[in-house]
């Protein structure tokens, strides 16, 4: 009779404890913002006609985003959120609200120090943005469902039981056929890590 196989020989990073982050984690994120919008109504009548053209010059505001997730790794975490922003430019207001796919990075992790707190995210997934005048509530730019995109770098070394914190600077950008909506941000942000 043949013996079975030996198991396979686990792998190092399979044992190394976490040190950081791991299981579920929350975070949210906040700040000032500069921004800017320009587009039409969502109307395919008005679409691309000149006279249907609005540009909000560029404006001051806040937003941000919340997440729940998981940290797989120490250097890798994955989760869902949603975002808001809100920016006046002259008589312009604009507002957006958004669904995201959120990552975060941690890629100089294996540097070992302040290193390891020092991290990239990335926001994919959608948003509804719209401009409206001081008085008017008539949709200046809709942007109705419009892709979205955020980048953003963060330092979450600041430590208190199981939070991380620090500073956090992010740029975003919306757009479809009826929008094109950039935006900076610099704030803080907060995650929550339930291990270790």
């Amino acid at each position: 009779m043949t013996p079975p196989p030996a198991p396979d020989a686990p792998k190092p990073w399979e044992n190394e404890p976490r040190e950081r982050r791991y299981g579920f984690t929350a975070g949210i994120a906040g700040g000032v913002m500069l921004g800017h919008s320009a587009g039409f109504p969502n109307d395919a009548l008005k679409i691309g006609y000149e006279r249907y053209y609005t540009e909000t010059g560029v404006g001051i505001g806040g937003g941000g985003s919340l997440w729940i997730g998981a940290a797989l790794t120490d250097w890798l975490v994955f989760g869902l959120g949603g975002s808001l922003s809100a920016m006046i430019a002259g008589d312009h207001h604009t507002s957006t609200q958004g669904f995201m796919f959120h990552t975060d990075v941690f890629p100089m992790y294996w540097l070992g120090g302040i290193w390891r707190d020092i991290g990239l995210n990335l926001d994919t997934g959608f948003a509804i943005s719209s401009t409206t005048t001081a008085d008017s509530e008539s949709k200046l730019i809709d942007g109705g469902g419009s892709s979205r995109i955020g980048v953003g770098a963060f330092y979450e070394g600041i430590r208190l039981w199981k939070l991380s914190m620090g500073p956090w600077a992010y740029i975003d950008y919306t757009w479809s056929g009826s929008v094109r909506q950039p935006g900076f941000y610099l704030g803080l942000r907060s995650a929550l890590y339930t291990k270790p």
